[in-house]
């Protein structure tokens, strides 16, 4: 699931999707984006390392990064 929200002027994009047998609520500092490939892979080698929660840096198409964050659903 993902989604656009308008965050006072800024709009961010958020989603929940399942990694590894948990439900992951996630955001990014920008519209339109979803999680990557190597997002997933980022957050899943950080459960695997038994966090909770923590950073996201994505690459966009045009190049730059945008960062953002996410944590298990509980």
């Amino acid at each position: 699931m993902n989604t656009t929200v308008n965050k006072g002027k800024k709009a961010i994009s958020k989603g929940i999707t399942r990694i590894c047998s948990h439900y992951i609520e996630w955001y990014l500092n920008d519209k339109g984006l979803k999680l990557t490939d190597f997002d997933i892979e980022h957050i899943q080698n950080m459960l695997i390392d038994n966090y909770v929660t923590g950073d996201v840096c994505t690459i966009v198409p045009n190049g730059s990064t945008v960062g953002g964050w996410w944590s298990i659903q509980w």
